[in-house]
């Protein structure tokens, strides 16, 4: 609690008022190519003997700070180009910083007497249109000091839920980097979010309406588009502590030359957490009654390594290709601690034992990407190539040792169990897209396919010591042996039709066919399934001159089993509660209609979602009590169930640079009458919100605060959760060379979870606790040149100067 009143006494002290703005940029030619020692003049509109001039460094880069409110024509010229007018730059309080990158003049013209003057179009940062969202990172120069974990929080209806799954509306979504889409496990897009700057990034957009090629995907689409940097060499280097035990570097490396960009980042990261619970589970029987209380600590140890290259070549303005190699390691050194109480119905100990779990392992998962786009000369006529190959190698050793007391608590016997796993997985995709516009130019058509292939080996050994020999012995019944293959063919095709200006139609289908083989060695048998899928989708928007809009979607979505539900080997860490997973399951299937009315402009935007979900064959975890007062926990497909949605997000961008962004969606669940009967379902509420505000204290000072709250419904219970928090304060110093952040998260409560499952002939309360609170400080330094800065050209007439930055 001291920490965080003396962090908020640090950050009120740096509450100035921001008085000057700051305007960045770089110059190129038609190729892209760096144009050095062009002139830059910025000049006032209201007078225009009040210039500033500079001119470009051989990278092509400018800069004027101080820059007094008002606004500002800026004036590009050089030898031999068409000098370039860029009109209305508004420097206000709030709104003072400008970056403008790739200004772009054109050979020729200057011996004409030939101009080109553009009006800039100042983009809010953020802005919402068709129920899509846009985060626009590169209009802000503040954007070079977060990376792109930290601008996802910053996005409306983007939260994490409590296994850190980044959620759209309470749905994982398929992420995009450049329009490509990234093959990556939780773990390794966590990795890769966080190790990639922010100045490295133009937009975020995230897509609740996705495009013809990710219609399918139930959380639609968060696509990060990165910029493709200045002309030059630029790198970062990034250290961070926290007081829970993290810490990590990393550092960035960025080439730009002509059609060619390299970027590289690598790091490794430390982080511990420590975390305690219980359960109280009832038992009911037909002549009996009894209890299973539980207790438990855990400290769980990781240390993970990454490593992320990315080269851009553009041959010419038609053809490009674009390789990404991306690796990720995670160590791991588990331990946890149970204690077992079995009360009979008189409320009389009758059985008690105490169970230690040690867990070491590594998993390492390289890939690499090769994707190639063919841009014909007519706009919009694009082809897109894009290949994938996967490998991951994940070694995991167990030992159980639990010991077993008399009521008394004087001890009994004991026993020791081994369980190691081998998972080797590879597999590659293949996806292609080609898009055309018709003659009439409002008429568009769309075509692709994909193919994934996903193989996995899975060896488990499972072993326990004997009582009185002391030699391990194998257990047949909980070891296993099996390959996993997954096959998924994709073919598509859609049209998009303008009939008037913000009036369009959009409608398409995916037809895909999936194979899955299971091939059981220990058993001898397989086990396959293979089923095709129609997925319509249409999508209908209208957008009026008041900047009030409508759209109306429907899309047919599916979900598919993987190795983690479908995994048959059994997980008996738990000795009350035993996890596998279930090869016969099917996809699911459902139908969702969405409405979304929006109003925005660019201090505003809020928006209100109906939405409407029939969920076919739906799969999830299950709980059953068995006979021996043990409960197995697999994945089932169950009848199905309808899902009414309501969600808002909207945002404010307030006096003195003040954002803030609110969201939040509501999702209730039904289920028949036979699974309510049958099997005591629930109909329940899911409720996600986040809140986060901004407050930008001149160009170098920034504070944030994030908040979440998320209750989660499934079959059989509901899952709660306490409020998160993070706060920060970041600033730049060294003339913008270094960044130090500070952040507190949650300082007032730690992460809870409180877990309510009801069964046939059981009810389970289940409680966790994380020490999510720490106080983390992290140090960044840019490394590249200095930018030259502007100088005064001598006023025609007498009128205020503006003083050099």
């Amino acid at each position: 609690m001291r920490c965080s009143v003396l962090l908020i006494l640090l950050l009120s002290t740096f509450l100035v008022k921001a008085q000057t703005g700051i305007l960045t940029g770089n110059i190129v030619d038609e190729k892209k190519k760096a144009i050095a020692g062009a002139t830059a003049q910025l000049v006032l509109l209201k007078d225009s003997s009040v210039i500033r001039s500079t001119t470009s460094d051989k990278e092509g880069e400018f800069s004027f700070g101080n820059i007094q409110f008002g606004r500002y024509q800026l004036r590009i010229s050089h030898v031999g180009f068409a000098p370039l007018f860029i009109d209305s730059i508004f420097f206000r309080e709030e709104r003072y910083d400008f970056n403008l990158n790739d200004l772009e003049l054109k050979a020729g013209g200057a011996a004409q007497g030939l101009k080109e003057v553009v009006v800039y179009a100042e983009k809010p940062l953020i802005e919402s249109k068709e129920g899509n969202i846009t985060y626009n990172v590169g209009e802000s120069a503040l954007s070079a000091s977060s990376n792109a974990g930290e601008l996802l929080t910053n996005v409306p209806l983007v939260t994490k839920d409590p296994s850190g799954n980044i959620t759209v509306k309470g749905k994982e979504p398929k992420i995009l980097i450049d329009d490509k889409p990234v093959e990556l496990n939780l773990q390794q897009l966590q990795d890769l979010l966080e190790s990639m700057p922010g100045s490295s990034i133009e937009k975020i957009e995230v897509m609740t309406n996705p495009p013809p090629q990710y219609a399918a995907e139930q959380g639609g689409v968060i696509n990060i588009v990165t910029r493709k940097g200045r002309v030059g060499v630029s790198g970062r280097v990034t250290v961070y502590a926290g007081t829970r035990g993290e810490a990590g570097v990393n550092g960035n490396y960025n080439y730009r030359k002509q059609g060619l960009v390299i970027n590289i980042t690598a790091g490794a990261g430390y982080n511990r957490t420590l975390g305690n619970g219980y359960s109280i589970r009832e038992n009911t029987y037909k002549d009996s009654v009894n209890h299973l209380n539980t207790n438990n600590n855990y400290n769980n140890k990781n240390f993970r390594p990454n490593l992320r290259a990315n080269i851009d070549y553009e041959i010419n303005k038609q053809h490009a290709l674009n390789f990404v190699l991306q690796y990720n390691q995670n160590g791991l050194d588990n331990g946890n601690l149970t204690r077992y109480q079995n009360f009979n119905r008189f409320e009389q100990l009758y059985k008690l034992s105490q169970r230690n779990n040690a867990t070491t392992g590594n998993n390492y998962n390289p890939n690499l990407s090769i994707n190639y786009t063919f841009r014909a000369k007519k706009p919009g006529n694009v082809f897109r190539l894009y290949t994938n190959l996967l490998s991951s190698t994940s070694e995991n050793d167990r030992i159980f040792y639990q010991q077993y007391f008399y009521p008394d608590q004087t001890p009994w016997y004991d026993s020791t169990q081994q369980q190691f796993t081998d998972n080797q997985t590879n597999g590659y995709n293949i996806r292609a897209s080609y898009d055309l516009p018709l003659q009439n130019k409002k008429t568009s058509l769309s075509f692709g396919s994909y193919y994934n292939v996903s193989n996995s080996h899975i060896i488990v050994d499972a072993n326990s010591k004997g009582r009185y020999d002391m030699n391990f012995r194998s257990m047949d019944s909980l070891s296993n042996n099996f390959r996993y293959h997954q096959f998924i063919k994709n073919v598509r095709g859609s049209v998009k039709h303008v009939f008037a200006p913000g009036f369009s139609l959009s409608a398409g289908a995916n037809l895909e066919a999936t194979n899955t083989l299971f091939e059981l060695y220990r058993t001898n048998s397989d086990t396959s399934n293979q089923y095709w899928s129609l997925l319509p989708f249409f999508n209908f928007n209208r957008n009026w001159v008041n900047d009030l809009s409508m759209t109306v979607s429907y899309r047919r979505t599916i979900r598919r089993p993987g190795i983690n539900e479908q995994n048959p080997s059994i997980d008996f860490s738990d000795a009350y509660n035993i996890r596998m997973g279930n090869p016969d399951l099917e996809a699911s299937l459902s139908h969702n209609f969405d409405l979304v009315f929006g109003k925005s402009n660019k201090l505003f935007y809020a928006n209100l979602g109906l939405g409407y979900n029939i969920v076919e064959d739906i799969f999830s975890q299950i709980r059953v009590l068995m006979d021996d007062e043990k409960t197995k926990i697999t994945w089932q497909n169950i009848s199905g169930r309808k899902e009414y949605e309501i969600s808002t997000w909207s945002g404010y961008t307030l006096a003195k640079k003040t954002r803030i962004n609110l969201s939040a969606t509501y999702t209730y669940n039904t289920y028949n009458d036979y699974d309510k009967r049958e099997r005591n379902y629930r109909d329940g509420g899911s409720l996600s919100t986040n809140m986060n505000a901004n407050y930008t204290l001149k160009d170098l000072y920034t504070t944030t605060g994030s908040f979440t709250f998320n209750r989660f419904a499934n079959p059989q219970g509901k899952v709660r959760s306490s409020l998160s928090m993070n706060l920060g304060f970041q600033a730049r110093l060294l003339n913008k060379k270094m960044t130090v952040t500070l952040n507190a998260i949650d300082p007032f409560t730690q992460q809870q979870n409180r877990t309510f499952t009801y069964g046939k002939n059981f009810t389970v309360e289940s409680f966790s606790a994380a020490q999510s609170r720490s106080y983390r400080l992290s140090l960044s330094y840019n490394i590249s040149k200095k930018v030259k800065k502007a100088t005064h050209l001598t006023p025609k007439k007498k009128g205020p100067q503006l003083p050099n930055k």
